[in-house]
């Protein structure tokens, strides 16, 4: 059944006009709206551009000998403890809960301090060695290695051997202990890498960390105990040889005296000391055949 539309009152209509009448003409009069009304055409859908592929782009060949950049982060380093909010509302343990995270923040960074401190050691000693090895100081005008590591870098020619000395240590230990590696305590086991290796420095800083801090003092007893510490060279007791007895002394009579003063003189000029001789010479001539007469009588 068809809807009725609601009836429309015709203002200003007499009182005595039928309803049906003012309907039937409100109809009448909507039929002709809707056939004068052009019905719209409708509208096409918009076209969608598929834009072509592109075209390859052309990738480098990559050299194979040419070194590749790193993209690991390196390891042994903690991450910091993310905020959480606690899960109590109880105000002693919201304490708790934030103090745990605080104390777990400063650990951390403590930790990332003395393995950022350990590898700046071996990256400072891979690029000293390079540059030693190499002469570089040599090609950009300094008389020395120790001259063009203390201009370049502010590191004295001793500060740079002693990294250059603990390099193979520091890198023995890299994948064993994040701890801060200083030079100091690490000489003590250079010897051990250069006599039996990378396995057994490993093994006397595991030794000496079961025993808490590791020194140099605990680096050398574990190395003692191990029996990685260069054997002790016994210091030899030098015994005195004895003393010898002096000579007698000789008594030096007067012919002696004038001998050596002409000795000296000759040295000092020769012709005198010749004259003086020969004048000695005709007087005790003189006086040995003196005495010889005088023992005839």
């Amino acid at each position: 059944m068809k809807k009725q539309p609601p009836p429309v009152p015709v203002i200003g209509a007499s009182q005595d006009s039928s309803r049906e009448d003012e309907l039937r003409a409100w109809e009448e009069k909507q039929r002709h709206r809707q056939q004068t009304t052009q019905v719209p055409e409708p509208v096409a859908a918009p076209q969608v551009v598929v834009p072509a592929p592109a075209a390859p782009v052309a990738v480098p060949a990559v050299d194979a000998s040419a070194p590749v950049a790193a993209v690991s982060e390196p390891s042994g380093y903690l991450a910091m403890p993310e905020f959480v909010e606690p899960a109590s509302s109880d105000p002693a343990d919201r304490l708790e809960h934030y103090s745990r995270g605080i104390l777990a923040a400063q650990y951390a960074a403590r930790a990332n301090h003395e393995r950022a401190e350990q590898q700046k050691l071996i990256a400072l000693g891979l690029r000293l060695q390079a540059i030693k090895d190499e002469e570089l100081h040599k090609h950009t005008g300094f008389e020395t290695f120790g001259a063009l590591t203390d201009a370049r870098f502010g590191i004295k020619k001793h500060q740079a051997n002693n990294i250059l000395r603990v390099l193979g240590v520091a890198q023995a230990l890299e994948d064993v202990t994040t701890q801060e590696l200083k030079e100091r305590p690490l000489r003590v086991l250079v010897p051990v890498l250069d006599t039996h290796g990378a396995d057994a420095v490993r093994e006397t800083w595991a030794e000496a960390a079961r025993h808490g801090n590791v020194t140099d003092t605990a680096l050398s007893e574990a190395a003692n105990f191990l029996g990685y510490a260069p054997p002790k060279v016994q210091s030899v007791l030098e015994v005195e040889p004895p003393k010898a007895k002096p000579a007698p002394a000789v008594p030096v009579d007067e012919s002696g005296r004038v001998l050596e003063r002409l000795r000296v003189l000759a040295a000092q000029d020769l012709a005198a000391a010749r004259r003086e001789a020969e004048a000695l010479q005709a007087a005790v001539r003189e006086l040995v055949e003196e005495l010889a007469g005088n023992l005839d009588r």
